[in-house]
């Protein structure tokens, strides 16, 4: 894969880490509700988390394809229930909030994991 590629695809990784911060802020922001920002962290702590236990940087497309399912799951599960823990109510708005996060997560993660090409 091509230098240029390799720095394409970490970059919009990076783009895809930040959004959940940047939708928490925004939140925080227009409506001084400071929700969205914790499911954010949850997010992250759960990406993560998932991180931790794979502990070696795979550059197997399907194992990394694998482990990007992985933090989308902890990840949502996570953000979902810290929404829950502060307060909020609307279910369906919860986990649709908190899947996009965790889909932000594990495409982050998959970018990331591709970007570094095959060993």
């Amino acid at each position: 894969m091509p230098e240029t590629r390799h720095r394409a695809l970490y970059f919009l990784a990076i783009l895809f880490r930040v959004a959940p911060f940047a939708f928490g802020l925004i939140r925080a922001s227009r409506a001084n509700d400071y929700r969205m920002l914790w499911m954010a962290v949850a997010s992250l702590a759960g990406a993560a988390l998932v991180s931790l236990v794979a502990k070696r940087h795979s550059r197997d497309p399907k194992e990394i394809a694998a482990l990007s399912v992985v933090v989308l799951a902890v990840a949502t599960l996570l953000a979902g229930l810290t929404a829950r823990f502060l307060g909020a109510t609307a279910a369906p708005g919860i986990w649709a909030v908190a899947f996009v996060f965790g889909l932000c997560w594990a495409a982050g993660f998959w970018l990331a994991g591709i970007s570094r090409g095959r060993a």
